[in-house]
């Protein structure tokens, strides 16, 4: 039939599932939620309803797969919507006689098709005058997605497109990757030059072994360098009181040059001197904490840390044990000794 300048497609009874229900919702979407647990169907169907009374509603079950087949036998490009019997005929007062001999006829708000022995007659209508009675609205479904679009030249062109774009993208994808293998290339190219041995030598193949274990190791020491440096060692001097002086002999005055050896010194002493009357004295010996000495060997790095306190000495093992897994540790007085591998 046509409504608006469109045509619709309409199902008979046979081609869907009906019934009226009672429910308490607001609107017609709501009702149609409800189809799955009215109908007894698989999950391939789709329900849609239509309110008849105050709370009162006819809900449809229809299968989309089994209707594209319906709308392909069709053949009719011009339809876009589809619409069942039931809201199409709900207002007839009279049988409609179908092409097949059979009669639509409303029992209890139901369209139902039906033969002609269990009905009567007469006065019944042709479908064609029931299809062209005026309609100002019509409820309809729309079949997008229910039968292959057809194709047109937009499509095509707009496919063609898309299709370009993701080539040139591969192409330009393929050329980077060559231009980048042809660099590499050439970059292991002139390291065997360098390297002055066949490119199919086990020799080749020893040395770039070895270049990468000496790298992963500079990059492991580098790592324990850090966390090293990241180590809360507090360094301090701790200077001891100067010595008393010993008593010295009368002296004589200094020369014209203002440097004299101190009268009575013996072999073997160390030479004092007196500076414009002022003696000099051998430098003292400084006693610090922090880290004494830090060394690597080749296959891991030793450090001594000195530290009076024991407070700070535990802290410090215990800290250095949960950064350093393999750390080996032995106290000595107020000495750390500490291997990292």
């Amino acid at each position: 039939m046509s409504i608006a300048n469109e045509t619709v497609l309409v199902l008979s009874p046979n081609e869907y599932w009906v019934l009226q229900a009672e429910l308490n919702v607001k609107s017609e979407k709501e009702a149609a939620r409800y189809g799955g647990a009215l109908f007894d169907l698989n999950d391939e169907y789709r329900y849609v309803a239509q309110k008849s009374e105050d709370n009162r509603y006819v809900v449809i079950a229809y299968n989309p797969t089994e209707l594209s087949q319906r709308l392909i036998a069709a053949s009719a490009t011009s339809i876009k919507k589809m619409a069942f019997a039931q809201w199409v005929f709900d207002d007839i007062t009279r049988p409609v006689k179908l092409p097949s001999g059979k009669y639509l006829t409303l029992i209890d708000g139901i369209v139902m098709e039906i033969d002609s022995t269990y009905i009567d007659t007469n006065g019944s209508i042709k479908l064609s005058d029931a299809l062209s009675t005026p309609r100002l609205f019509l409820k309809t479904v729309g079949i997008e997605g229910m039968v292959p679009s057809e194709v047109t030249t937009k499509t095509l062109r707009n496919t063609l497109i898309v299709l370009l774009i993701f080539l040139g993208n591969l192409l330009a994808i393929g050329i980077v990757g060559y231009q980048e293998n042809r660099i590499l290339e050439e970059k292991t190219s002139m390291i065997l030059s360098s390297s002055k041995l066949p490119e199919t030598s086990f020799e080749r193949e020893a040395l770039i072994d070895s270049l990468k274990k000496k790298e992963k190791k500079q990059l492991h020491i580098r790592e324990v360098s850090k966390e090293i440096s990241l180590l809360a060692i507090e360094g301090k001097i701790i200077t001891p009181p100067p010595p008393a002086l010993p008593s010295l002999p009368p002296v004589i005055p200094p020369s014209a040059d203002g440097v004299v050896l101190i009268p009575g010194s013996k072999p073997g002493e160390a030479n004092r001197l007196i500076v414009d009357n002022t003696p000099s004295i051998p430098s003292i010996e400084l006693h610090g904490e922090g880290i004494r000495e830090l060394s690597y060997d080749g296959n891991g790095i030793y450090m001594v840390i000195d530290a009076d306190d024991a407070n700070a000495r535990n802290s410090l093992k215990n800290t250095i044990m949960n950064r350093f897994k393999h750390a080996q540790i032995n106290e000595h007085n107020t000495q750390i000794e500490v291997r990292l591998k």
